[in-house]
C-alpha cells in the first residue's frame, strides 16, 4: 500500500495539502519558546524570593512548596529553551527537504534566534545577578540588536557572513546557556553545599568553564560583529 506522504517535485503532499508552511510555523514557534523561556525564569525567581523572605514564623509546607515551584519553573525554563533549539534544527531542515524558502523565512529566521538566546540571557542575569553574566549577556544582546538593525539597511543586506566564527559563537552561546541552566533546573542550591558550609570544587570548576564559555561567546560576538560591519563598508 504507498504512503500517503511522499516527496513531490522536492515537497510532501498528502492528499494534494502542501506543506511548506511547516518552517515558519516552526521559526514563529521558537519565538514563542523565547517568550516562554523568560515566563519560567520570572516565575521561577518569584518563588525564589518567596523562600527568601520566609520567617521562622512561615510554614513549612509553605516553604516547601515554593521551593518546589521554582524547581519546575526553572524546569519549564530550560524545557522552553531546548524546544526552541530543536525548532531551529527543524525548520532549516524542513525548509530545505520541502524546498520552501520563502522571504518571510528568511527575515523572521534570524530574530527569532536572537529573541530565544537573548531571553536565556536575560533570565540567567536576572537569578544569578553577578557582573560575570551582565557583561556578556549585554555584548551579546547589544550586538545582536545592532546586528538586525544593520541587514535592514541597504548595505547589510549585500553582505554574506564573511567567516564560519558566527557558527563557534553559537556553539559557545548554546553549551554555556544550557549548563547554567541545568544546575538550576536539577540541583538545588543546597546541594552544591558541603557540610563545611562550601562549594564543591567541582561545581566551582564547573561555573567557571560555563561562565568562561559565555565569555567567549561573547568576543566572538563582537568579532564577528566587527567584520561584518567591515565588510559592509567595503
Amino acid at each position: 500500500m504507498p504512503c500517503p506522504i511522499a516527496p513531490v517535485a522536492g515537497h510532501w503532499h498528502m492528499g494534494g495539502m502542501d506543506f511548506k508552511w511547516i518552517p515558519n510555523a516552526l521559526t514563529i514557534a521558537r519565538c514563542v519558546f523565547a517568550g516562554l523561556v523568560l515566563w519560567g525564569i520570572w516565575n521561577a525567581e518569584l518563588a525564589g524570593q518567596a523562600v527568601a523572605a520566609a520567617t521562622p514564623d512561615t510554614p513549612a509546607d509553605d516553604v516547601l512548596r515554593q521551593s518546589i515551584m521554582q524547581q519546575l519553573w526553572f524546569q519549564f525554563a530550560l524545557l522552553g529553551f531546548l524546544s526552541g533549539a530543536l525548532t531551529d534544527f527543524l525548520d532549516g531542515y524542513f525548509a530545505r527537504r520541502l524546498n520552501a524558502q520563502s522571504r518571510f523565512g528568511v527575515w523572521l529566521d534570524p530574530i527569532a534566534d536572537k529573541l530565544l538566546v537573548g531571553a536565556a540571557l536575560l533570565g540567567l542575569a536576572m537569578v544569578l545577578k553577578t557582573w560575570l553574566i551582565y557583561i556578556p549577556a549585554a555584548a551579546i544582546i547589544g550586538r545582536d540588536v545592532f546586528m538586525t538593525w544593520l541587514r535592514t539597511t541597504p548595505a547589510g543586506k549585500a553582505v554574506v557572513d564573511p567567516s564560519n566564527l558566527a557558527k563557534w559563537k553559537t556553539g559557545f552561546e548554546m553549551a554555556a546557556i544550557i549548563g547554567l541552566m541545568l544546575p538550576l533546573a536539577f540541583a538545588p542550591a543546597d546541594l552544591a553545599v558541603d557540610a563545611g558550609g562550601t562549594t564543591p570544587l567541582v561545581f566551582r570548576v564547573g561555573s567557571l568553564l560555563l561562565v568562561g564559555m559565555l565569555w567567549m561567546a561573547a568576543a566572538l560576538s563582537l568579532l564577528t560583529g566587527w567584520r561584518y560591519i567591515r565588510a559592509a563598508r567595503a
